[in-house]
């Protein structure tokens, strides 16, 4: 198995995932630090109170209000990021960006972030005068139709914010694909190429959307390192995610994790809110710790979410080598990803806990290796 990876890539992959690990627990610290700071000093009631004396009109105070608030955030975490994350991956040339390219993408996020908590933001405040005891149920049924809407427009709508989408042009590996779809039962609008050499240096090829939106991305730098039988073999794994139902069982089960949250913050809100000094529960000012709280209950119990997501990896991976000719083609694809990417091999405890989405890569290349000689 040792022989399908680069070795040089290997240890310039030690190298980068040492520095990571490190910098990752100085981002934990400093964003702990700036909430610490945050909630202390009570900059939320000054930052309302400040908007409040310019603006009467309720949506254009949330709007001021969460714009002020992301973009303190974002100022303090894009300086830690360019300098943590952004000249690291350029200095183990995993990114192709210039610092303008970044930002503009950083940017991006930031317009789209406000608009979504926006979103949420007005409807978690409507919801809790509609129904102030019970509001945790129909805002999660919100949130769960929000995440089926941003999974069904995300290709045709978000995406390009970020990429190029071009037709892929006719050629023998289309029709492969195509082939594959057709074998697999599974339909698909069109196949598409996007300009992932414009952000990275890492190759890539996924199923994206959801019924007629639904479609084949292959990165532009795909071919340059992969053989036709190993982009096959990647997308026969993404199709079978799409042909095990994986993305409505994925989905049922970030529904169901909205819900145990939602519910979880609902019953201790008030003495919360009442902790932290707020005259009303439900108000602009208590915006900031609602979201604050999801999202550290959201990590608490992402444990779970994350052994169903690395079942549905694992499904798929047995549906790609039943389906493609040679299992041996995939394993040499999964090295390759793992070589460009300077992916880790394996996990340590607290990644497999709160981070790992797929199974380690020596898993899966070692399950690949394992059906090749089986056939053979």
């Amino acid at each position: 198995m040792e022989e399908l990876y680069d070795p040089k890539r290997r240890r310039l992959a030690k190298e980068y995932n040492r520095i990571k690990d490190r910098y990752n627990k100085y981002e934990i610290v400093l964003r702990v630090l700036f909430w610490g700071i945050f909630f202390g000093l009570s900059l939320e009631v000054r930052l309302y109170h400040f908007i409040a004396d310019m603006i009467g009109n309720f949506d254009l105070k949330l709007i001021g209000f969460l714009l002020g608030i992301t973009f303190l955030y974002s100022i303090y975490n894009w300086i830690f990021d360019y300098l943590l994350s952004y000249r690291l991956n350029r200095t183990y040339e995993l990114s192709n960006q210039t610092p303008k390219e970044w930002l503009i993408d950083k940017v991006k996020v930031f317009i789209l972030t406000n608009f979504f908590l926006y979103i949420a933001g007005r409807v978690f405040l409507t919801i809790t005068i509609w129904y102030p005891d019970r509001w945790w149920l129909p805002f999660s049924i919100g949130g769960i139709f929000f995440i089926l809407v941003i999974n069904f427009v995300f290709p045709v709508v978000l995406l390009p914010l970020f990429f190029e989408l071009t037709p892929y042009p006719e050629s023998s590996l289309r029709e492969r694909l195509m082939e594959l779809f057709a074998r697999a039962g599974v339909e698909v609008a069109d196949i598409y190429e996007f300009n992932l050499s414009s952000k990275m240096n890492s190759a890539n090829a996924a199923v994206i959307g959801m019924g007629k939106t639904r479609k084949i991305i292959l990165g532009d730098n795909l071919q340059d390192r992969y053989t036709n039988d190993e982009i096959e073999a990647v997308l026969a794994h993404e199709v079978g995610h799409h042909a095990n139902g994986d993305m409505f069982e994925l989905l049922a089960v970030e529904a169901l994790s909205l819900l145990i949250t939602v519910f979880l913050v609902s019953k201790f809100w008030q003495p919360l809110t009442g902790l932290f000094g707020y005259m009303e529960a439900y108000s602009i000012i208590s915006l900031p710790l609602f979201f604050l709280m999801l999202g550290i209950l959201n990590w608490l119990i992402s444990p779970l979410e994350l052994i169903f997501s690395r079942q549905t990896e694992r499904k798929a991976d047995n549906f790609a080598l039943e389906l493609i000719d040679n299992p041996h083609d995939l394993a040499t694809a999964f090295a390759k990803l793992a070589d460009d990417s300077l992916a880790k091999l394996e996990y340590n405890w607290y990644e497999l806990l709160f981070k790992a989405s797929h199974p380690p890569i020596n898993e899966r290349v070692e399950k690949a290796l394992y059906w090749s000689d089986r056939g053979n």
